[in-house]
């Protein structure tokens, strides 16, 4: 397992991010060139879209734009463009899912529970490349998060200072083509929420404000320390906002709100009629069987080990030979908005092998 903690300007933190491993960022930015070069989209950052993209995140987000820009220097990449074209990309095949539920509970209140799950061939390289990241020194909002070595942003968990918690779920295809360059990428949406969100109420005002594009749909689940939980279920602009039925929430791969499923059945039906949608319907099942129980949890601990302890198909928990689509959880995340936690399980999952970060007080 391996942690940092970052502190500083902008600058100061891109530099020592972009110090930790500069072959590996560089090797991620190579493998992204390729295969997009494979499939006759290679880097053009000349094009209207890069440019465009490029000064509305510099206007929007310059203490951002000015890590990219140390990260890139320190990893020993040939210009800014190839760092920032770098944080553009950030998924996995189709085929790989993932899960993340807002709970509240009635004795350690408002907890978080998110898994990132993938195909057998691919979990060993996740795993070396993952750490967890401490940044108390971000404006307006210090947080911690779960990111990798070849990246300044955390991608899948996060949780800040005020106690806003979040989980994502990227994969799900588009079915929108619209490209704005005045949106944000989906890949950037954790990192940001974090540093600029004290509660839902700020991530319903963050998304609607800028509005969010990529390569896929992005699912996120959020809960803030006062118990508010929210389920965003974003494509290409278009925005689906759920909120918590009796203190749970689940949000997976697949848009579950008629505003996006609709439209998604519709210009893609192939998709769901796979064992990707039905995976990931298995859980939205999971969690509907399950619910008196969810209900009933009054600690964190009670969520661990009923997520550990129950081998239904279909659990949160991707165990090999337990799911479809011989899934399984590289990372498995349980956070607690009160006491700004992160306890992260790493491949192979064990409920008894995890290590717990706080935010530092």
């Amino acid at each position: 397992m391996k942690s940092y903690t970052f502190r500083g300007s902008p600058a100061e933190v891109g530099r020592a991010q972009g110090a930790v491993n500069p072959p590996a960022a560089r090797a991620y930015l190579e493998e992204w060139q390729a295969r997009r070069a494979g499939e006759g989209l290679g880097p053009d950052f000349g094009s209207p879209y890069f440019q465009q993209n490029l000064a509305f995140m510099r206007r929007e987000f310059p203490d951002l734009i000015e890590q990219i820009a140390a990260f890139g220097e320190a990893a020993g990449m040939e210009s800014f463009e190839q760092a920032y074209y770098c944080h553009l990309h950030w998924t996995g095949p189709a085929a790989e899912a993932c899960s993340t539920l807002g709970i509240v509970l009635e004795d350690d209140g408002p907890a978080l529970f998110s898994t990132n799950d993938i195909g057998p061939d691919n979990v060993d390289s996740i795993v070396e490349d993952t750490v967890v990241c401490v940044l108390p020194d971000a404006r307006p909002r210090g947080l911690l998060g779960v990111g990798s070595q070849t990246h300044v942003t955390v991608m899948s968990a996060a949780v800040n200072e005020a106690g806003l918690a979040m989980g994502s779920n990227s994969g799900h295809r588009k079915f929108n083509p619209v490209v704005n360059p005045e949106c944000l990428n989906i890949y950037f949406v954790v990192h940001l929420l974090a540093q600029h969100c004290s509660d839902c109420a700020d991530v319903r005002h963050f998304v609607e404000q800028y509005r969010v594009s990529g390569q896929k749909g992005w699912n996120l689940a959020v809960v803030d320390a006062a118990g508010n939980i929210l389920g965003l279920e974003l494509e290409s602009e278009n925005i689906a906002i759920s909120e918590a039925q009796d203190g749970l929430l689940l949000e997976v791969n697949h848009f579950q709100h008629p505003k996006l499923q609709a439209p998604s059945r519709a210009a893609d039906p192939e998709f769901w009629e796979g064992p990707y949608y039905y995976n990931s319907q298995a859980r939205v099942m999971h969690v509907a069987h399950y619910r008196p129980v969810f209900a009933q949890m009054r600690t964190l601990v009670d969520l661990v080990d009923f997520s550990f302890d129950v081998h239904a198909s279909g659990r949160l928990v991707q165990l090999p030979g337990r799911n479809l689509g011989n899934l399984i959880s590289c990372q498995v995340v349980f956070a607690s908005a009160r006491e700004r936690t992160i306890r992260l399980h790493l491949h192979p999952v064990h409920k008894s092998d995890y290590e717990e970060f706080q935010y530092p007080q």
